[in-house]
C-alpha cells in the first residue's frame, strides 16, 4: 500500500522548496562534517553504537521528510528518498559498511513489503486471472530480464561503457518485475470501463516481484564471472536448477502456509477479543518474519513463503485496524529504508558518469521492452470476444505500467552484498532505471489511460 496523498495541495511551490531544503541541509551536513561527527560519535566509549544508532534515528528522520516533501507534489516519496540517501551518504555509512546489518534490515523489510503485497491482492481476483499473471510474471519476467541484459550489453560498449558479464546477467533479473507501488493510488482516482486491466497490473506486480527474486536468486548460485548470457539463461533448464527452484517453491508455499495458519489463528482469537492491543500488531508484524525464516532455514524462498501468507489471509472487519498498522508500518519503516540504503550505496560520481548508459536503457526498458513483452504474453486475447478478452488500447495501458520499486531495489542491495566479482555499473545502471520509471510512470500512466479511453 503506498502512501496515498489524499489532501488538497494548498501551496506546491512551498512543497517543493520543502524538498530542496531537505535534500540539501542533508548533503551539506553529510558532505560537510559527516565525517567528523560519525568519528565524535564512535569515540564515546560508553556508547559504542553511538554512530549506529545515529543512523537509525536519521532513518526516521529522511523517512518524515520524504513522505512531507512530497505530499503535494506528483513526485513519489521513494525518488526523494533515494535523493535523501544519496545526500546522506556519509552519515549512513555505519549501517552501509555493516554488512550484517544492511542484509538483516533489507530483507526485513523486503519480507514485509511481499507480505503486503499478497494481503492487498484478494485471493479470488488472483484466481481469476491467473493465467493472465503467470504468463507476464513467469515467461514475461524471464523474457524482460533477457531482453534487458542483451540491451545492457549492446549500448554500453555503444556508449563507450565497459559492463561486466556478471553486472549484465544480474540487471536484467532483478530490474525485470515490475511495482507499481506510486502509481495504485492514482488509478483509485480512474473510473475504469472494465476492471481487467486495472485489476492485472496490480495482480501482476504481486506475483513477479516473487519471480524475480527467485531468478536473481538461481543466477548468484552460478560462476557469473565465466558465464556468457545465454548460458546463464540456458542453465536454467539444468537439473540442478531445476532442483534447486523446486525446493525454494516447494518449502516457500509450505511455510507460506504456515505463515496463514498463524494468522488465522490470530484472527479467530480476536473474533471473541475484539479490542486491539500492541501485542495483536507485533504477532501480525512478526509473522512474515517467521515464513521468511522457516523456508530459508531449509533452503526455501522466504520470499515466496511471506507472499503467500499475505494472500491466502483476509483481514476480517475486527483485524482492520491491526492491518491498517500492518501497512502504515510498510509506508513509513520498509520502504523508506530500502530506498535510502539504496541511495546511500550510490557513488553520486559514479553515477553522474553512468547517466548517459542507465538513462538509455531506462528509456528503451520503458517504451520498447515492456509492451514488446505485454503483447507478446497477452496479445492472443486481443482474438476473444468474451469477458476474457482484451482489447488492444487496454494491452497498451498494461505495457505503461513499467514501474521498478522497493523489491528490485532489494535485489540491487542484495547482489552488491554477494557478488564478489567486479560490479561497475551495477548500482548506477540500476539507479538510473529505478529513477526513471518511478519519475515517469507515475503521471504518464493515468494521462494514458485517459488518452487510450479505457479508464475515464
Amino acid at each position: 500500500m503506498a502512501d496515498v496523498k489524499t489532501e488538497a495541495p494548498p501551496s506546491s511551490r512551498a512543497a517543493y522548496m520543502w524538498l530542496v531544503l531537505a535534500v540539501g541541509a542533508l548533503a551539506l551536513i553529510s558532505y560537510g562534517v559527516g565525517d567528523e561527527i560519525i568519528r565524535r560519535l564512535g569515540a564515546i566509549e560508553d556508547a559504542p553504537t553511538a554512530p549506529v544508532l545515529a543512523s537509525l534515528v536519521l532513518f526516521g528522520f529522511c523517512s518524515f521528510a520524504s513522505f512531507y516533501a512530497t505530499r503535494h507534489t506528483p513526485i513519489p516519496s521513494f525518488v526523494v528518498a533515494i535523493a535523501l540517501g544519496i545526500a546522506g551518504h556519509t552519515l549512513f555509512a555505519p549501517i552501509v559498511a555493516n554488512q550484517t546489518m544492511l542484509a538483516s534490515l533489507v530483507t526485513v523489510s523486503a519480507a514485509i513489503i511481499l507480505f503486503g503485497g499478497g494481503l492487498e491482492m484478494p485471493l479470488r481476483d488472483f484466481l481469476r486471472l491467473l493465467v493472465k499473471i503467470l504468463l507476464l510474471a513467469v515467461p514475461g519476467v524471464l523474457v524482460t530480464g533477457f531482453a534487458l541484459s542483451w540491451t545492457i550489453g549492446a549500448t554500453a560498449p555503444a556508449l563507450g561503457f565497459v559492463v561486466p558479464g556478471a553486472v549484465v546477467i544480474l540487471l536484467g533479473a532483478i530490474l525485470a518485475s515490475t511495482d507499481p507501488a506510486a502509481i495504485i493510488p492514482l488509478l483509485e482516482h480512474l473510473r475504469f470501463k472494465r476492471r481487467a486491466a486495472k485489476d492485472i497490473v496490480i495482480a501482476e506486480s504481486a506475483l513477479n516481484d516473487v519471480v524475480g527474486t527467485l531468478l536473481t536468486s538461481a543466477f548468484l548460485k552460478l560462476p557469473l564471472a565465466a558465464v556468457t548470457l545465454v548460458a546463464a539463461y540456458r542453465s536454467l533448464a539444468s537439473e540442478e536448477t531445476l532442483r534447486f527452484l523446486g525446493v525454494q517453491s516447494g518449502y516457500g508455499l509450505l511455510f507460506g502456509f504456515a505463515g496463514y495458519a498463524l494468522l488465522w489463528l490470530l484472527a479467530r482469537m480476536k473474533r471473541n477479543h475484539p479490542a486491539t492491543y500492541g501485542a495483536d500488531q507485533v504477532y501480525f508484524l512478526v509473522t512474515p518474519v517467521i515464513a521468511f525464516l522457516g523456508a530459508s532455514v531449509f533452503g526455501g524462498s522466504g520470499f515466496l513463503a511471506a507472499f503467500i501468507a499475505g494472500l491466502l489471509f483476509h483481514a476480517e472487519e475486527h483485524m482492520k485496524q491491526v492491518e491498517r498498522f500492518f501497512f502504515h508500518v510498510i509506508d513509513g519503516v520498509a520502504k523508506p529504508v530500502i530506498f535510502l540504503l539504496l541511495g546511500a550505496l550510490v557513488n553520486l560520481n559514479a553515477l553522474a558518469a553512468y547517466a548517459p548508459e542507465g538513462i538509455a536503457v531506462a528509456l528503451i526498458f520503458m517504451f520498447v521492452l515492456r509492451p514488446a513483452m505485454v503483447f507478446l504474453m497477452l496479445g492472443p486475447y486481443t482474438l476473444l470476444r468474451s469477458e476474457r478478452g482484451l482489447s488492444v488500447k487496454e494491452l497498451l495501458f498494461i505495457s505503461f505500467v513499467r514501474e521498478t520499486g522497493a523489491i528490485p531495489a532489494v535485489l540491487l542491495v542484495t547482489a552488491v552484498a554477494r557478488v564478489t566479482t567486479p560490479v561497475n555499473g551495477l548500482v548506477e545502471i540500476g539507479m538510473w532505471v529505478i529513477l526513471l520509471t518511478l519519475i515517469l510512470a507515475p503521471p504518464l500512466t493515468p494521462w494514458m489511460a485517459r488518452k487510450l479511453g479505457v479508464a475515464e
